[in-house]
């Protein structure tokens, strides 16, 4: 150790003495600052010059000895003490034990000796000094982590505990400290009975054994007032140099928040996120087990299968968060249903899942399912918006119906369709003759989503006539499919499902851009221009980017948007009104004429009409077939053309079967007529020779010579 430059400082009343231990001093070396004979002195020069090192007299003459002055020193400034004495009174030597002193020399004393000892007090003092630093340091850090932090001895009697121990136990350390553990860090282990049990560990594997342990599962932390607090924790030996456990330390934290995410997180991984219904995972796991009882028993259950009905339409005309907070509301209406009689499950987007346990009979699940079907009359209202839906559902019964939850789930989803298929609004029990068509209708389905890929649709055109120039002057373009086992397939045969599939978009697209491409290949092809007329899903007519794709497929296809009039029911317009006429006057601008078809079966006010910015009125087939032998038929049909020319609108009647048809259309000047008269929907290639060799035109004038 290099003592070059430390200060000593020396206490001697004899002034012999203090001057040989002074000049001792220097030559060794040392830097003496200062030469004091009493106690009070040594204080006073102690605090002016801060000496390394003090060589302290016992007795010194005065009212403050030499164990007083160090005892002083030592509590204000922590400087070092060599004791100097010339005998050894073992009273005297025990008041100085207590101020800590590094050393003794006994007078008189070489200056080897005095060397020796200097040395040995100032490595003592400068360790002791880093253990000091080193316990602050480690106290501190300690009381600062965010774990709890308790130490106990061998005896497993608490000798520290932090900040952070504190607040989760709710005790204080000046309280806690010399009690047992067990007592102040009471915990509750979902595998250890009581705390007698939790000591007993501790003693055994970490105060004998020196395991550490991590008693983290399932741990429960009981506080002063009796909460508890989920915890996990760490118990490990405190060893010495000579292996020793003198004592334990346990480090834990609160997990609560990562027991409640954990929480979370499972609840999520079996509830649906939106409704906090049961998902289909627990759906199944639950009726397993009731199945199995139900088994045990000899006993019945009903599985309820349901969807809201025309859900897709709601979801795409009024948006996501509409449909979604309508199923929020339908989740918490079944739940009030069914009570806690059965169990809800959201098993698909719209599609929910009933369990009703221990039933006596079959109609004991009809009064759930009347229950459920009547909620749906009270009308939702969701942001502004009255929303009247209904319910198709679909019920099987174990066992009956199956006996494990794949057949039972696939049995009622069979019987909701045929619900469906009986207008909706109703119920269905499984019906095993109805089966076989159920299983054929689900394989048009899947095979029809693959209809486009495989071209499969094609396009048929039916001629629109100008009844004043007998001219065709429109043609109207209808899908068919043709079905590589089933044949030819007219839209009533797969529209319908296409509507309730979604698919009906991808339907509806297709055709128009196949009709726009064929009618300007007729256009290039030198053939008189004509306008093609496409019917509207209610699906497409009300998603927002109708514009942007009717744009989008004129561009492409080179079509000129005033040869393309754009057909929707009455229905379909009415339904949704705020949709309808936005996209009109957009479609409008572009110079895309509008019709609205099958006109007189709506259920519109008629003022209403004039806020439509549309082109033409097509009349339904149903009137025209009765013109000739209903009177209300001719008058619904002379008014509906006479209101239309008020408005300056077109009006066309379709279905024209027969001249008298025609005839009494022409006679109401009626502007345009389509029907099996002229022309049944044609191939392209048919309808385009139609065009060419006009062979109706001369045959409808012929009729029309006969007739006049």
């Amino acid at each position: 150790m290099n003592m070059d430059g430390k200060k000593i400082l020396v206490v001697e009343d004899e002034s012999v003495v203090a001057m040989h231990i002074e000049e001792s001093l220097r030559k060794l070396g040392y830097a003496v600052c200062g030469v004091v004979a009493s106690g009070e002195a040594a204080v006073k020069k102690t605090e002016e010059t801060i000496p390394d090192l003090i060589l302290m007299d016992i007795v010194l003459k005065g009212e403050m000895d030499g164990i007083e002055a160090a005892g002083q020193i030592r509590e204000k400034f922590n400087t070092p003490v060599i004791y100097l004495t010339a005998y050894a009174d073992d009273n005297i030597l025990s008041r100085a034990k207590l101020t800590e002193p590094l050393g003794y020399i006994v007078k008189p004393f070489n200056e080897r000796e005095l060397k020796s000892a200097i040395e040995i007090a100032m490595y003592k003092h400068e360790m002791e000094t880093k253990l000091k630093k080193m316990e602050r340091w480690l106290s501190i850090t300690l009381r600062s982590i965010g774990d709890g932090v308790i130490a106990t001895d061998k005896d497993m009697h608490i000798s520290f505990m932090n900040k952070i121990a504190e607040e989760m136990t709710g005790w204080k350390s000046e309280d806690a400290v010399g009690k047992n553990l067990v007592e102040i860090f009471n915990i509750r282990n979902g595998k250890l009975e009581n705390t007698e049990a939790v000591e007993k560990l501790l003693l055994d594997k970490v105060l004998k054994q020196g395991v550490i342990l991590n008693l983290i599962n399932d741990n429960l932390l009981i506080t002063k007032d009796r909460k508890e607090i989920p915890i996990e924790d760490s118990v490990a030996p405190i060893k010495d140099d000579e292996h020793n456990i003198p004592g334990i330390v346990i480090a834990f934290r609160d997990v609560t928040e990562r027991k409640q995410l954990e929480e979370t997180v499972k609840f999520q991984a079996c509830h649906d996120y939106l409704t906090e219904l049961p998902n289909k995972t627990l759906f199944t796991e639950h009726l397993n087990i009731e199945l199995s009882k139900a088994q045990r028993d000899n006993k019945k259950l009903a599985v309820l299968f349901l969807d809201i009905d025309r859900f897709k339409t709601i979801n795409e005309s009024l948006g996501h968060s509409i449909g979604d907070k309508l199923l929020k509301q339908v989740s918490a209406s079944l739940m009030t249903c069914v009570g806690e009689t059965g169990s809800v499950a959201r098993v698909g987007g719209d599609e929910f899942g009933i369990l009703l346990s221990d039933i006596r009979h079959p109609v004991d699940a009809v009064v759930g399912a009347d229950k459920i079907i009547e909620t749906f009359k009270t009308p939702y209202v969701i942001d502004g918006h009255e929303l009247n839906v209904s319910t198709s559902i679909g019920i099987s019964i174990y066992p009956d119906d199956g006996n494990n939850f794949e057949d039972l789930m696939k049995n009622a989803d069979i019987a909701m369709d045929q619900a469906k298929e009986k207008g909706r609004n109703n119920y269905q029990f499984f019906n095993p003759a109805v089966n076989v068509r159920t299983l054929e209708r689900i394989t048009l389905e899947n095979r029809m989503r693959q209809a486009v890929e495989r071209s499969e649709l094609v396009v048929y055109y039916q001629a629109q006539v100008d009844i004043a120039t007998r001219r065709i002057i429109g043609a109207e373009a209808l899908v068919r499919w043709l079905h590589p086992e089933m044949g030819l397939l007219n839209p009533v045969q797969f529209l319908s499902l296409a509507e309730e599939t979604g698919y009906i978009r991808t339907v509806d697209t297709w055709v128009l851009r196949a009709a726009c491409e064929q009618n300007k290949a007729w256009q290039n092809a030198g053939l008189p221009p004509i306008c093609m007329a496409v019917n509207l899903s209610a699906q497409q007519f009300q998603l927002p980017d109708l514009p942007d794709t009717v744009t989008r497929v004129l561009k492409e296809t080179g079509l000129g948007p005033q040869y393309l009039d754009l057909e929707i029911t009455e229905n379909v317009a009415m339904k949704n009104f705020e949709f309808s006429v936005p996209n009109i006057k957009r479609l409008n601008k572009l110079g895309i004429r509008f019709s609205i078809d099958d006109f007189g079966t709506g259920y519109s006010s008629l003022s209403y009409l004039k806020n439509f910015h549309i082109q033409k009125l097509k009349i339904d087939k149903s009137f025209v077939q009765d013109i000739t032998t209903d009177s209300d038929s001719k008058a619904i049909i002379s008014a509906i053309i006479a209101m239309g020319h008020n408005l300056k609108l077109k009006v066309i009647a379709e279905g024209v079967e027969t001249e008298e048809q025609s005839e009494f259309l022409r006679s109401m000047n009626c502007d345009e007529i389509q029907g099996y008269l002229f022309s049944k929907p044609l191939p392209a290639d048919e309808f385009r020779q139609l065009l060419i060799d006009k062979k109706w035109e001369v045959s409808f004038r012929s009729r029309n010579l006969l007739s006049s």
